[in-house]
């Protein structure tokens, strides 16, 4: 084997050192599908799966990060603190599963396991603008990654106006012909930068830097202290386009040449969005919708935050949602209010991805698929659905999740403002919607909820009607839990009641617990009998068994959960053995976090800065009898 290939073997709470020969795969297609092409060197090792392996530590440890999953299955980690926000950091680096670069290439002088913090001539990879916190990484169609805002601290720093680019050929950022010459139009943190179909990024909201003056009326006017200059930090309402194809920032304009955007008082931050698919039912054309939910407005420009860590006085929490049109650029306040407000990572998690479409279920077994009976024909699957989920309320008392969930299903009419679109909310700890429902599982305490916690969709093997599937679950792990009592607010970082927040939860769309026999998700036992991934059950997993196992929730066999309790870390899909993403063998990489949340926000970095994270039913199942 050349000199220039290493690899790590992750045992179990141990990492081993092997050596291992790739095979080569001869495949081709493109990056999203069981066609991709294959990155050899950094396919990776068997593991057992229904296991959690300890990952190498970063270069730099590190929360508040952005990780932006590669086409070859590597992650980028950008910026963030280990100072509890109170700094940043400008260094990047790639976790990397088989711990070597292209055999063409040097090797770079410092690689600490799995993570490479140089580029291909070995220098570091440093932000050329210096750190940031609170901004967002965006992986373009080239493949090149999209780093735009932030801010250098979480008190009182000025939020950034210059963008850079990542690109991936170098492992440069900004590298001469991808220099941004322009400065983003409007300097913002907290907002969100989403990929539109046509390739250009919608940059939405988030906070900006002003500088204010306010009278005090304790002081005569000409006395000192009468005028008194202050640094706000209110909401935003603009939108604008990034063009990767110019290098260039563009105003959102509307096909009628109206400015886009939110139409909430004060806009929107500390928000996300998601992507629906359009009246075509397809994602990644160009009538696919944006829905932003979560995030808070602060009560004006003046009456804002004058610095940046959670939990702000002079904020109010957002309980509506927006849509923006990608094929129109409008956006639109749609009608409904979500179950709960979201602040501090909430989720939108499309469901449409867990399936391209539905199998059909003869449920009497006479060879006939009759919906009069009661069968499910096969049909197209559902790509307009998007979870809300995780975030907690904000309150600068004891920030609390309440454990209320949303499912968000767009249909069209055809006739009217983007197609005729009209929205089904359904939200609360347990509702119907005449098809499943969702149970929250309050883990024999109270609503349970992740704040500062990602939640990914990953494939796994499931068994439909005798026959062995792939389909998609949600999985969020870590994160921070605040518990109100009559003496104050206690944080359940630790404890049982609150999963111990190194267990996980798992979000399985098919999986209805009041009328499906006990989960089980090796992919051998259980029919799905709800196919249709409309909505589904939350299940959280202590690490140790299933919780709630009298009810029927879950067999009680799951080994998972973190090394130890994290928030403000990274979840990413990475691929398995096969180097491919978005196939069964699919595994979730948790990187960095701190390790407590409320009062010592972030607290210091994670011991253990990477976990591996393999569901049931990643590894091929044995054949059914």
């Amino acid at each position: 084997m050349s000199p220039h290939r290493r690899s790590f073997f992750l045992s179990p709470w141990l990492v081993i050192a092997f050596v291992c020969t790739p095979v080569l795969l001869i495949v081709s297609g493109c990056h999203g599908n069981s066609s991709s092409i294959p990155n050899i060197n950094n396919a990776a090792a068997f593991l057992e799966d229904n296991a959690v392996y300890l990952g190498p530590s970063m270069v730099s440890p590190r929360y508040g990060h952005t990780g932006t999953t590669l086409e070859d299955g590597t992650v980028l980690i950008v910026g963030g603190s280990d100072e509890r926000h109170l700094t940043s950091i400008d260094a990047a680096e790639i976790f990397d599963q088989g711990a070597s670069v292209s055999i063409s290439d040097p090797v770079p002088p410092t690689i600490s396991g799995d993570f490479i913090d140089t580029d291909v001539e070995g220098n570091l990879m440093l932000l050329t603008q210096g750190g940031r916190v609170f901004h967002t990484a965006t992986l373009l169609p080239d493949g090149n990654v999209f780093i735009c805002g932030g801010t250098g601290d979480a008190l009182f720093a000025q939020s950034v106006d210059t963008s850079e680019i990542f690109d991936i050929s170098t492992r440069e950022f900004a590298p001469d012909f991808l220099q941004l010459n322009e400065d983003i139009n409007v300097s913002r943190f907290r907002h969100s930068a989403t990929l539109l179909p046509n390739g250009k990024v919608l940059i939405a909201g988030g906070q900006e830097s002003r500088q204010e003056t306010i009278i005090d009326p304790n002081f005569a006017p000409g006395q000192p202290g009468f005028q008194v200059d202050i640094n706000v930090f209110p909401s935003l309402k603009t939108m604008e386009i990034f063009d990767p194809g110019s290098l260039s920032f563009q105003p959102a304009l509307s096909v009628n040449g109206d400015n886009a955007e939110f139409l909430s008082a004060r806009g929107r931050a500390g928000h996300n969005t998601g992507t629906m698919a359009g009246v075509d039912n397809s994602l990644g054309t160009t009538d696919d919708i944006l829905l932003h939910a979560g995030g808070f407005q602060t009560l004006s420009t003046i009456f804002a935050p004058q610095f940046k860590l959670p939990w702000q006085q002079d904020t109010s929490n957002s309980q509506n949602f927006e849509y923006f049109d990608a094929t129109t650029n409008d956006n639109r306040i749609a009608a409904g209010i979500v179950a709960a407000d979201r602040v501090n990572h909430p989720i939108l998690l499309n469901l449409g991805t867990v399936r391209d479409s539905t199998l059909e279920f003869d449920l009497d077994n006479d060879g006939i698929i009759d919906p009069l009976l009661g069968d499910i024909p096969s049909i197209p699957g559902v790509n307009n659905i998007l979870l809300i989920a995780n975030g907690d309320n904000d309150d600068p008392a004891c920030p609390t999740g309440n454990g209320q969930n949303d499912l968000l299903v767009a249909t069209f009419t055809g006739f009217g403002p983007s197609n005729g679109l009209t929205f089904a909310l359904f939200g609360g700890g347990a509702f119907t919607n005449n098809i499943e429902l969702i149970v929250f599982d309050p883990m024999n305490c109270i609503a349970f909820s992740r704040s500062e916690a990602d939640m990914v969709m990953v494939q796994t093997r499931r068994t439909y009607n005798g026959e062995t599937i792939t389909t998609g679950v949600g999985l969020s792990a870590g994160g921070s839990f605040m518990l109100p009592t009559p003496n104050g607010c206690v944080e359940l970082t630790v404890g049982t009641c609150a999963n111990d927040i190194a267990g996980v939860t798992i979000y399985d769309p098919f999986y209805f617990a009041g009328n499906d026999p006990p989960w089980d998700q090796t992919g051998n036992i259980n029919p799905i009998t709800h196919p249709t991934g409309v909505a589904g059950t939350f299940i959280n997993i202590d690490g140790v068994t299933a919780d709630d196992t009298l009810e029927g929730f879950a067999e009680g066999t799951f080994l998972i959960q973190l090394a130890q309790p994290r928030m403000l870390h990274t979840l990413n899909v990475i691929p398995g053995e096969d180097g491919v993403m978005n196939t069964v063998d699919d595994r979730v990489v948790s990187i960095g976090g701190g390790t407590s949340y409320f009062p010592n926000y972030g607290d210091e970095p994670a011991t253990l800065s990477c976990d591996v994270i393999l569901l049931p039913g990643t590894n091929e199942p044995a054949p059914i009898p």
